[in-house]
């Protein structure tokens, strides 16, 4: 158990990574606040599951666009555990891929509301706790789509790319309080995301993955997730960390 004593965000987490980041957090010994946009049952299922584990954690509902829902939960998180160590930014919606020529810019927006501002929302709220601590870690979760892109998902790789861009910079500015900004990238996942593409594709991604030809758990990638938060990640910041099996690189 080697974040006994520590406080941990993490958004969007009802299910998929957010929910395997979870019980990981919790399994470490962390107090873990998570949010979720809307699946009330689903979340607190994971948060009884959690507490039957003899974890500490609970749920909250919040669209992390918004920065007065976003306050609302880690004000809460700070009355219930007193201190933020941690922050996971992994909050994201499925969406229908579409070909550019076809996307309006809603599309984009949403994705950069989602995935841009979302993270603005939180870093923002988190950063006054954490720098009253002294330190802190800061995960955005990356995908390996920003770095080899595929067709019919321009709108979610150039939210994606400013994300990496957001975490590289406050890198920068936020390390003279000791705060780390990192990114963990992981390959494709068997999530309620992929739900929507053929097993077939699903299958070949896999196959398309260097290490042992097939794609990462949702407990590896928490795994991968999780240890940039550890003590012996502590001179890593700025790095885009690659857990996906080789993927990107493939």
């Amino acid at each position: 158990m080697r974040l006994v004593g520590k406080s941990v965000i993490v958004t969007g987490a009802s299910r998929g990574i957010g929910a395997a980041l979870v019980r990981k957090f919790a399994s470490e010994g962390a107090r873990v606040a998570f949010s979720y946009f809307s699946n009330a049952q689903l979340a607190n299922d994971l948060e009884r599951q959690v507490r039957a584990a003899g974890g500490e954690a609970f749920a909250m509902a919040a669209d992390v666009s918004d920065p007065a829902a976003v306050n609302a939960f880690v004000a809460e998180t700070l009355r219930r555990y007193g201190r933020i160590d941690v922050l996971v930014n992994n909050a994201h919606q499925a969406y229908e891929a579409k070909w550019f020529e076809e996307a309006g810019w809603s599309d984009f927006q949403r994705e950069i509301d989602t995935l841009v501002r979302g993270p603005f929302n939180l870093i923002q709220a988190c950063l006054p706790a954490m720098k009253a601590n002294g330190d802190g870690t800061i995960i955005n979760v990356g995908s390996t789509m920003a770095l080899s892109p595929r067709l019919r998902h321009s709108f979610y790789i150039t939210a994606k790319c400013a994300l990496m861009g957001l975490t590289q910079a406050l890198a920068i500015e936020l390390g003279r309080y000791g705060i780390r900004v990192n990114m963990v990238t992981p390959g494709p996942l068997d999530t309620a995301h992929n739900a929507a593409y053929p097993p077939e594709l699903m299958r070949r991604l896999g196959e398309e993955t260097p290490l042992h030809g097939r794609q990462a758990t949702l407990e590896e990638v928490a795994d991968a997730i999780a240890m940039m938060a550890l003590h012996e990640a502590r001179v890593i910041t700025g790095a885009n960390v690659l857990a996906s099996g080789g993927f990107s690189i493939a």
